[in-house]
């Protein structure tokens, strides 16, 4: 059977203990899960790990690639000189950056992409630890949230014109950049980024799917990955501005029926990315489509030397594919123009776990 190796590069130092953790852990560790590496290659680890080894793999993390076994990489550790990659079957994650060449698979962050016999896209994992929206809240929407890094909102987050209407509306908007577990009293979730379409396109679908996770209703922007797994107009509202977004919200306050009607949606949709769904869709990758491709480069028995040229050209390229990825991205963000973050705008996060609630929304 299969060897499979989890490279975590340097943070695996960070992760010594993991031999003790169980997959449940993971729930109650979340605030170590923080960077993409954490994310795809920590987590996957545990995630599938029991249900493989029963199958009779050899599952294990390491801090380096391992000759004659099946790795799995962030981009972050393949984007780096790796002198022993080349003698390994390489599973690499893209997640947030430019393209991957430097693998035999390519795992993206979204379902965009053309799923072939060398790319595949799986959703991200649920954010650990999500606790979901107190139900006692009922039909009435009073708080507004928006989960992610304020530096990619859009500068209308800070405007003394959107947070008006919101006031007058008697909401209150709570933007949080740490803790992302927490909607017990977050009544609709707005995920609106400010990218340009290079970037949005191989973004994933995770603040709407930790809000169907959490029983919250969601207002998006336009972005790809969001359209396509939207069905109808009971999935999320969709905005390109603004006023799309207070459009959305006046109708969610004044009609609880459509309100009630998108929570139990999003509950409903919830359980195609909750953990027991990503986990399938890695097991079922592993076990019917990279095992089989493993299976074939064992057989052609090449020596494990021979894939030096092409591992030095994948790196040449895939380091000019980074360059000219970040060019063509900052191009589309001049031709956008003037498209200020909430960050630059003035608008500062809070932790929307600690913050008192306010005599309204008790």
């Amino acid at each position: 059977m299969p060897s499979l190796v989890f490279v975590a590069g340097r943070r695996a130092e960070y992760w010594r203990d993991l031999d003790r953790w169980r997959e449940a852990d993971i729930d109650d560790n979340a605030g170590r899960f923080r960077s993409g590496i954490d994310v795809w290659i920590v987590q996957t680890y545990l995630h599938v790990r029991d249900a493989l080894a029963a199958d009779g793999w050899t599952v294990r993390l390491s801090d380096r690639f391992e000759a004659g076994t099946i790795c799995v990489a962030h981009w972050d550790e393949l984007h780096r000189l790796r002198v022993r990659a080349p003698r390994s079957y390489i599973v690499g994650v893209r997640a947030d950056r430019p393209p991957l060449i430097v693998a035999d698979w390519v795992v993206g962050q979204n379902t965009l992409q053309r799923d072939d016999d060398h790319q595949v896209g799986i959703p991200n994992w649920p954010q650990p630890g999500i606790r979901a929206r107190d139900p006692a809240r009922g039909d009435r929407v009073r708080r507004i949230g928006y989960f992610g890094r304020l530096a990619n909102a859009p500068a209308f987050f800070a405007d003394s014109a959107f947070l008006g209407k919101l006031d007058a509306l008697g909401l209150e908007f709570v933007p949080s950049e740490n803790d992302w577990q927490n909607y017990r009293d977050v009544d609709v979730v707005i995920a609106f980024r400010t990218a340009p379409p290079r970037v949005l396109r191989y973004k994933p679908v995770t603040k709407v799917s930790n809000a169907w996770l959490a029983g919250v209703p969601a207002i998006v922007g336009p972005e790809p990955a969001y359209l396509q797994i939207r069905r109808d107009d009971l999935d999320m509202f969709v905005a390109t501005d603004a006023d799309g977004v207070m459009d959305a919200l006046t109708t969610l306050v004044r009609d609880p029926a459509r309100y009630r009607a998108m929570c139990d949606r999003a509950r409903e949709r919830g359980a195609e990315f909750d953990v027991p769904a990503i986990r399938e869709r890695w097991l079922a990758f592993f076990r019917d489509r990279v095992a089989p491709g493993f299976a074939d480069w064992r057989e052609r028995g090449a020596s494990p030397w021979s894939r030096y040229p092409w591992y030095f050209r994948a790196l040449l390229r895939q380091r000019l594919a980074a360059r000219r990825f970040r060019a063509e991205a900052a191009a589309e963000q001049a031709a956008m123009g003037d498209h200020p973050s909430a960050v630059a705008a003035g608008l500062s996060p809070f932790d929307g776990a600690t913050r008192p609630l306010t005599p309204r929304e008790r």
